[in-house]
């Protein structure tokens, strides 16, 4: 079977909390109030999911619906 690709939420949000966590000095302090922030955006992601009907992501939805329509195409003059 093949790997998957791409990371899940929670393979990503223990990547970050390592990041958070570290004691030894390989992350600076930028980095890891980025990677708190980062996984802060991931939970909400994750919990948006989990209590939504059928697993959509409401947030996407409103932003679709948002968009404006395209644009016509005119010929150049």
């Amino acid at each position: 079977m093949k790997n998957p690709r791409h990371l899940t939420i929670d393979e990503k949000r223990d990547w970050l909390a390592a990041v958070f966590r570290d004691s030894c000095g390989e992350f600076s302090p930028a980095e890891k109030f980025k990677a708190m922030i980062e996984d802060t955006k991931l939970a909400a992601l994750q919990q948006e999911s989990d209590s939504s009907p059928g697993g959509e992501l409401p947030l996407l939805a409103d932003l679709l619906q948002n968009l404006p329509p395209p644009r016509s195409e005119e010929p150049s003059r």
